[in-house]
């Protein structure tokens, strides 16, 4: 329990700086600050934000076209909505893909949004095998870290079905399948058979 309290050191020291002493979804790290949000574009998609550095956030006002000196300062709280209203209505007016190519190759901390699938097939991720496949498809993370000496070995094998080897163990256990099927019924075990009955 003191670990899990501890974790929360980084928000009780914010709350007394007060930068976490508003509403939910008004403050630094909580969506309440236009440069650490997420923003729609105009295919349906998002975008994420989050430069809060001065020189991050330099390059995201860049980016969005905006001219940084008129503009109300950085940590200008009561400035934050209307900043919002102002970024996300620039976000809406590009898609996903155009906003890429624009902070691709800025330190602006903007980000796409990805599905599960993109995630997996975006180059970055290719080039570094993030993600593997499995026997029937799936795709997965490849365990980290990746160590030189001892790599971990991913497990490309389907979960068990519940109850898919229970008899087998049960078994090898030295069960008969008498007492196996008085378990079944008994709804004490689950049994699974995967052959098909045609």
């Amino acid at each position: 329990v003191e670990g899990v309290a501890y974790l929360s050191s980084f928000l009780w020291k914010s709350e007394s700086l007060g930068l976490w002493s508003q509403p939910r979804g008004e403050n630094l790290l909580d969506s309440g600050a236009p440069f650490y949000e997420i923003y729609r574009t105009s295919d349906g998609k998002f975008m994420a934000v989050g430069a809060i550095e001065p020189q991050f956030y330099n390059q995201l006002i860049e980016g969005l076209g905006l001219n940084l000196d008129e503009l109300p300062a950085q940590m200008s709280f009561p400035d934050w909505p209307e900043m919002k209203k102002k970024f996300a209505s620039i976000f809406a007016q590009k898609t996903q893909a155009e906003w890429c190519s624009i902070f691709d190759s800025t330190d602006a901390c903007v980000t796409p949004v990805l599905s599960f699938e993109d995630a997996a097939s975006h180059q970055h991720n290719k080039e570094r095998s993030s993600f593997i496949k499995n026997d029937q498809g799936e795709i997965s993370p490849r365990p980290a870290p990746v160590l030189s000496r001892t790599p971990a070995v991913p497990s490309c094998k389907r979960d068990p079905f519940i109850g898919e080897h229970t008899e087998e163990i049960l078994l090898e256990y030295g069960f008969t399948k008498q007492e196996i099927d008085k378990l079944h019924s008994d709804k004490a075990i689950e049994l699974k058979d995967l052959k098909a009955n045609l």
